[in-house]
């Protein structure tokens, strides 16, 4: 059987545990991109299963609707901010500034459902579709043009040869020149990360939070459940990394970090 960049494929070897989509191939062996976690794998063309009855845009659309059920059992909470926030306006009383986000994604389908999941948590979110590797040429350039308050820097990222990581590099790039350009953990808040990548590299190059601490993989939304945590407490508490874990969908050993003050603002009138 023969593949080609864009297939959908599972692997023999891990009994087809998850979708991937081929990303490149390289003489008998394809880099792979997970459909549902942000993990980056290289596997023997030989281990592969063709997928042909479904398509990546199912997929997606899938993955889109699991992430909007997940947020509307999970995080009611938003929902009901959202709500005493319009009886406050209209009382007159005092209001929320809600942070501004910078997203740079490797990944440009999960790009555009995490811009959807933003919109569903009421976060004003910016986004562009970065490959891993450029993204250290971009990230200063965007983070001038639109001063966030939190910036994401994501992908996917895996461990392959048992020791060498695919992208935990440009991402430690990237980490290191925005903190350059901020210093303050505090004013920019960085998640930085995908699956397995060097979680230690990254925090020493200044993110607050970043995966993954105990080589787990971690979801496509995880991402998203941090920003939310530190967008929506307040600026006068110190966010606890035990509860920023607790809000994220992989949870333990998947995600780590300092502890951060929350960015969310109130204003009046």
């Amino acid at each position: 059987m023969t593949y080609s960049i864009g297939d959908i494929v599972t692997r023999r070897s891990y009994n087809s545990d998850q979708y991937f989509k081929i990303e490149k191939i390289k003489g008998d062996f394809a880099i792979l991109r997970s459909v549902k976690t942000r993990l980056m794998a290289d596997a023997p063309i030989n281990d592969l299963i063709k997928i042909t009855n479904i398509s990546l845009r199912q997929l997606h659309k899938e993955l889109l609707l699991e992430s909007i059920d997940y947020l509307k059992r999970h995080q009611r909470d938003i929902i009901l901010n959202g709500l005493q926030m319009r009886q406050n306006k209209a009382e007159g009383v005092y209001r929320e500034k809600v942070s501004r986000v910078l997203h740079l994604d490797g990944d440009q389908d999960y790009l555009k459902i995490s811009l959807q999941n933003y919109n569903n948590l009421q976060i004003k979110a910016r986004g562009f579709y970065i490959s891993e590797e450029g993204q250290s040429e971009k990230v200063l350039e965007c983070l001038k043009s639109y001063k966030p308050d939190i910036l994401v820097i994501t992908g996917h990222d895996g461990i392959y040869d048992g020791e060498t990581y695919h992208t935990s590099n440009y991402f430690v790039k990237s980490v290191e020149i925005a903190r350059n350009y901020e210093n303050n953990l505090d004013e920019l808040v960085i998640f930085a990360g995908a699956c397995q990548s060097d979680y230690e590299k990254l925090i020493e190059s200044g993110a607050n939070f970043a995966s993954s601490p105990a080589g787990k993989l971690i979801h496509f939304l995880d991402p998203i459940l941090i920003v939310e945590k530190i967008a929506f407490t307040s600026i006068r508490e110190v966010v606890k990394v035990k509860d920023v874990v607790k809000n994220t969908i992989t949870g333990e050993g998947g995600i780590g970090g300092i502890e951060t003050r929350g960015k969310l603002r109130l204003y009046y009138p």
